[in-house]
């Protein structure tokens, strides 16, 4: 299965997203990162990690087109590979979304981000299932509410809101919150069951 992780403005959780549902993954299957991001946040984050969490996830630094279908190319069938894409390049974007099978949109609530995410949601096939998570969320705001009201509205799934806690992105200097994976898992079951679909 191939999980593509995007959006199309930086600083929305795209890159915490993509290790921590790495780590979830990797507890149960043989699991790829492939980082397509120039930037590579997520493949220096699991370089330097020293949490045991990640240490059954593969990393595949992917930043083009080329390399990045060749990457894909190399999944097994029955195994999970988790792409961590650039912000703002569609071009990309579109390439990774021809090979998904899942689609996660992280962002956070806000009237500046659905936009960006509506970009994105028009990029992604009509039959590959997409849903958002919030990141960095404050979970009994009116805000909040509010956001999910709107994109339910719409008809895009929110698989799960990750609470605003600065520990979840500790990055690559400390370990996976417990907090952080729990949040995770609850988004990782929605998309087993949307990929099963």
């Amino acid at each position: 299965m191939i999980v593509i992780v995007a959006a199309l403005k930086g600083g929305v959780g795209k890159t915490t997203t993509t290790v921590y549902l790495s780590a979830v993954s990797g507890a149960r299957r043989a699991t790829t990162l492939v980082d397509a991001d120039p930037q590579a946040s997520a493949a220096d984050w699991l370089e330097h990690a020293a949490d045991e969490q990640l240490e059954r996830v593969t990393v595949v630094e992917a930043p083009t087109e080329r390399l990045l279908v060749k990457a894909l190319a190399k999944i097994a069938p029955d195994d999970i590979a988790i792409i961590d894409t650039p912000p703002g390049q569609e071009r990309v974007l579109s390439t990774a979304f021809r090979h998904a099978d899942v689609v996660v949109v992280p962002t956070r609530v806000g009237g500046v981000e659905t936009p960006r995410v509506e970009a994105v949601l028009d990029l992604v096939p009509a039959k590959v299932p997409v849903g958002l998570v919030f990141s960095s969320a404050r979970t009994f705001t009116n805000d909040y509410q509010d956001a999910r009201a709107v994109w339910a509205e719409a008809g895009v799934p929110v698989w799960g809101a990750v609470p605003e806690r600065v520990t979840i992105a500790a990055g690559p200097g400390g370990w996976l919150s417990a907090d952080g994976l729990d949040s995770y898992r609850s988004v990782w079951r929605r998309i087993l069951r949307a990929g099963r679909g």
